[in-house]
Formats: structure tokens, sequence, C-alpha cells
């Protein structure tokens, strides 16, 4: 190949590789919109954060406890003599249950009694003679000094008498305590001892258990956010799964400290059970009905998402969805209160919320009251959830999902 051949044969690949080149830039050349930037649009449904008048329930559990409850023993050692009652029974306020040997107490009655009565015999004989000697002391038939010995035999007398009366009223008393009673109406629940044996008051011996389930208690844990919605009188309403019972009660004691740890607090309702038909020990469902509503901003509970305490919404701006932390405890199953975060008339997301990260660019497709659900929730955590037969595509489905990149888990 001559020069001129091989010089035409090289321009000629130079024409293939810029040819090659201009294509290749076409191909990776975006339309002038797509390089800009451009940000998809998200269409969601919208809530508006309303004020309400509502009484919101406090739902907490616990286990039933009778409204009194005695382990009973001797106020005095002894031997046990009989036992009145079996398990089971019911006994009335004062009734015997158990006696003791009573002979060593009645022998000590009758002896206290004597020395009793021989005290009173002489402080009246020595009574009687200062009385009778006592005018003598103006003639001059009976001497000061003679007349203050009678009075001081007198008075020694008397508080002879007055120490054997005493002890007189202490026998008695032993006597008494020989006989274990009923301090109150209730149902014996348990006898632990048996006849003959010996029952003693240090240290104790428990001789039988006594409960009074006239009424039972129900010892619930609340959260210190609730525990300015609830007062000492508030209805309770008591659920008892086991078998399928329901009362209605009240708030009798709230305890004035809050466990540190928990942030609760104890809250103690009592449970009428005239019928008896209430046990010690039941699960309890408790439903604490306060006696004053609330002026109240209500968002729907779909619209919350995140689980805790680190829930937020997303708050509707001039055509973007910002993500903004709140507080709140359940109404219902449809509905939260809001405590911190939002304010009366503020746009929020109801659904598409799991589509959706801070400062998204979104379209209102439509705007949903909020509707009160029929149950309501038992625990704020459930407030989240959609009410039932609610569709598929409910923000709290998609609040479940992961959050869309740039928003915080």
């Amino acid at each position: 190949m001559n020069c001129r051949m091989r010089q035409k044969f090289a321009f000629g690949i130079l024409l293939a590789l810029s040819a090659c080149g201009q294509g290749n830039e076409k191909l990776t050349q975006l339309p002038a919109a797509e390089g800009k930037g451009a940000q998809p649009v998200t269409e969601v449904v919208a809530a508006t954060v309303t004020r309400e008048t509502i009484v919101r329930s406090v739902v907490a559990t616990g286990t039933t406890e009778p409204a009194r409850v005695a382990d009973l023993g001797p106020q005095s050692s002894g031997r046990i003599r009989s036992i009145q009652v079996t398990e089971g029974d019911k006994v009335k306020a004062g009734a015997i249950l158990v006696r003791l040997d009573a002979d060593e107490a009645g022998l000590r009655v009758q002896q206290t009694a004597a020395g009793a009565a021989q005290a009173k015999a002489q402080y009246e004989l020595a009574r009687a003679e200062y009385d009778r000697l006592a005018p003598l002391l103006a003639k001059g038939t009976v001497t000061p000094q003679q007349l203050q010995r009678l009075e001081a035999q007198r008075d020694a007398l008397k508080s002879a008498v007055e120490s054997a009366t005493v002890a007189q009223s202490d026998a008695t008393r032993m006597q008494t305590n020989t006989s274990v009673r009923a301090p109150f109406a209730g149902i014996v629940s348990k006898v632990n001892s048996e006849v003959g044996e010996i029952a003693t008051m240090v240290p104790p011996t428990v001789l039988l258990r006594l409960v009074d389930l006239s009424s039972v208690d129900v010892r619930v844990r609340v959260h210190e956010r609730e525990l300015g919605r609830i007062n000492v009188g508030d209805q309770v309403e008591a659920k008892f799964p086991s078998s399928q019972q329901s009362a209605l009660g009240q708030v009798t004691f709230i305890s004035p400290e809050i466990d540190p740890r928990t942030r609760n607090a104890e809250v103690l309702t009592r449970i009428p059970n005239a019928g008896g038909s209430l046990r010690a020990g039941m699960f309890a469902e408790i439903n604490i009905r306060p006696k004053v509503s609330q002026d109240t901003l209500v968002a729907p509970a779909s619209a919350i998402a995140g689980t805790g305490d680190e829930r937020y919404v997303f708050a509707i701006g001039e055509g973007t969805a910002k993500r903004q932390r709140v507080k709140v405890a359940a109404i219902d199953r449809a509905r939260v209160e809001v405590l911190e975060g939002l304010s009366e008339g503020q746009k929020i997301v109801r659904e598409g919320l799991g589509r959706l990260s801070d400062g998204a660019t979104i379209k209102i497709t439509s705007e949903r009251a909020t509707e009160p659900a029929a149950e309501p929730a038992k625990t704020p955590d459930e407030a989240a959830q959609p009410a039932a037969g609610a569709p598929a595509n409910e923000p709290p489905k998609a609040a479940k999902e992961q959050p869309a990149e740039g928003a915080k888990p």
C-alpha cells in the first residue's frame, strides 16, 4: 500500500470514530425537564384537627381482691377446744368462730373477783371508822395524828379496791379472749387449725382466714398523663371475661405517688358484689369514665404514625407535607386526643402516609372528617390501627410500612 492510500484509510477510521461518539452523546442526553430534578407529586387524603367536647374513658386491667380480708388468731394462748365453722361458711360480725380452753381463765376471774370484794369490804370499814371519829376532833377526844392515820389507811384501801377491780376486769377480758370472733361479716375461706392444738398469741397462730366479698376491689395502674382526668367517685365499668359478667362501681382511691420507672400510679376501684357471683383473683377489664367532659383537640387515629412516644404526623403546608412530632392519647379506635404538636384547624395527611417523606410534594384529592368509633381503644398504640371494616389503603396500614427515604423512623 502506498503512502497516499494509507492516509485515506486513516482518515476514514477517524470519521467513523467521530460519528460513533456523536451517537453515544445523543443516547445519554436527558430531556431538559428531567435534567432539572423535578419531584413526583403524591396524592393524599387530608383531615383537619378539630376541637370537640368528649368524655374519654381510661381503660386498664387488674385482679379482683376482697373488700376486706383478715387472718385471725387468738388474743390469748391456749388449747383449741372447738372450731365453730368450716370452710365456705358465711358468718355475721361478732359470731364466735373458735373457742379455746377457758378453765384457767375462769379460775382467774373467780380469784380476782374475790380479791376485789375483800379489798372493797376493808375500804368500807376504814371509811366508816374515819367518818365516825372525824367529828370528835373538835371535842379533843381524837388527836389530829390519829385522824391522819385513819385517813391514810382509808385512802390506801381505796387504791387497793381500784387495783383489785382492774385485775378483775383484766381476768374477765382474758376469759372473753378465749373466743375468737368475726370482726366483720364474711366468708370463711380457710381453716388452718384442728381441735386440741395449742394456739399462741406470741408468735401469733393463724387459726382461719375470713374474707368480705360483699364488694371487690380492683387495683389498676394508670399513666401519669391520664391521672389529671380521674377523680375519686368517678364511675367504673368492670368486665370479667372469664364469666362474661359486667358490673358498675366507682373510684375509691388514687395514689399520691407515681412510680418513677413506669410513670404509673395505683388507682383503686370498688365493685359491688351483693349477689356474690364475683370471686377474689378474677381478671378484670376496668373502664373509668371521668365525670367532666373535655374540650379536646381531636385528630383521626389513621393520621398518626410511629409507636410509643415516637409519634408523628405529616402536616400540610403549601403543597408539601412536613413531618411533625406529636403526643397523643386514644379516645377510641378512630380518634385520638392531641396533647402536643398540633393546633386547631391545622390540616394533616389522613391517608397515604407510607408513601411520604419529610418535605414531599403532595396533592390533596379529598378531605374526610373524623368520625367516632363504637368501640373504645384500650391503649394509645391501638389508636393508630384502622377501625373495623376500614379499606385496605387506610393510612394505618401504610404507617406500618417503612417510611420513604428521608423520613425519620
